[in-house]
């Protein structure tokens, strides 16, 4: 019986569900061991372009200088093959809000696919420098996902979608998503029982945008090691103020999430925590995973 709850945890079937789809998919090594941490559950897939016809898997897999990978679970070049880099969270969705998302935690809850392609502009049609081979493998892999998951091809987005406002993304370029769905839907079939959506509370407001974690850096992370130094010296007051979230700040945005009540104790603040805190959001973040 297919599920009809979320997963928790990391896609451990994601190889076997893609292959069981009829996709010829390669293993980039070490993929199984790749991620930055666990997901918290999974909701759905999230759509991109990685804005290079050329782009590869292993730089997906290994990121850039300014954003370490992996940057995405699955990587579909042009020609339609489809390679798997991760099975843990990738940086890949960033700020954003959607429905059935927690506000600016898509990274957490969303299996991303990086499409090697330019994406051409904004406004290009459907499908405009988009080969054959490698939409329809699109297609495939999220109608895959989303069966395994017992969901519909509604839980299919755009980057675009989530992250517009928040970020200006206008990927997946050329595609029109609600034509996208239509696909993916038809290559689902029908789902006798499909899981329920997830209604989280959206936070909104001065802190919707605010997303720092473990490797974030700029002066609002200074900002937050400012406040908590100031504020809690009782379990902050070392910490330096050099604008870079690493594993002591992390540490000390835990206790104050342990101490606070209603806020998830994950290390990660995201609008809550930083209503929580009155985190100034005014200086500009360095986000963009």
């Amino acid at each position: 019986m297919p599920r009809t709850t979320p997963w928790a945890g990391d896609p451990v079937w994601l190889a076997d569900v893609l292959r069981a789809e009829g996709i010829e998919l390669v293993e980039f090594p070490g993929w199984q061991n790749r991620g930055h941490g666990d997901f918290k559950d999974i909701r759905g897939v999230m759509v991109h372009h990685t804005g290079s016809d050329n782009a590869t898997a292993a730089s997906i897999a290994y990121g850039r200088p300014d954003l370490r990978g992996p940057l995405s679970q699955l990587h579909i070049a042009r020609d339609g093959t489809v390679t798997v880099v991760a099975v843990g969270v990738a940086w890949h969705a960033g700020r954003g809000m959607y429905p059935w998302i927690p506000t600016n935690m898509g990274n957490w809850h969303l299996i991303g696919i990086e499409c090697a392609n330019s994406g051409t502009s904004p406004t290009a049609p459907h499908r405009h420098n988009w080969p054959d081979a490698q939409y329809f493998a699109l297609v495939k892999c999220c109608a895959a996902i989303n069966r395994r998951l017992s969901q519909t091809a509604a839980r299919t987005i755009g980057h675009k979608e989530y992250a517009g406002r928040a970020q200006g993304k206008w990927d997946p370029g050329a595609i029109d998503m609600d034509l996208l769905r239509r696909d993916i839907q038809a290559q689902i079939g029908d789902i006798s029982r499909s899981a329920p959506t997830p209604r989280p509370p959206v936070p909104v407001g001065e802190y919707a945008d605010v997303l720092l974690f473990r490797g974030t850096e700029g002066p609002l992370v200074a900002e937050l090691q400012r406040l908590l130094r100031s504020a809690h010296p009782e379990f902050a007051g070392h910490l330096a103020v050099d604008g870079d979230f690493g594993p002591e700040t992390e540490a000390a945005v835990r206790v104050f999430q342990r101490r606070t009540p209603g806020l998830k104790v994950d290390g990660i603040v995201g609008p809550a925590t930083a209503a929580a805190l009155r985190l100034n959001p005014a200086p500009a973040t360095a986000v963009t995973a």
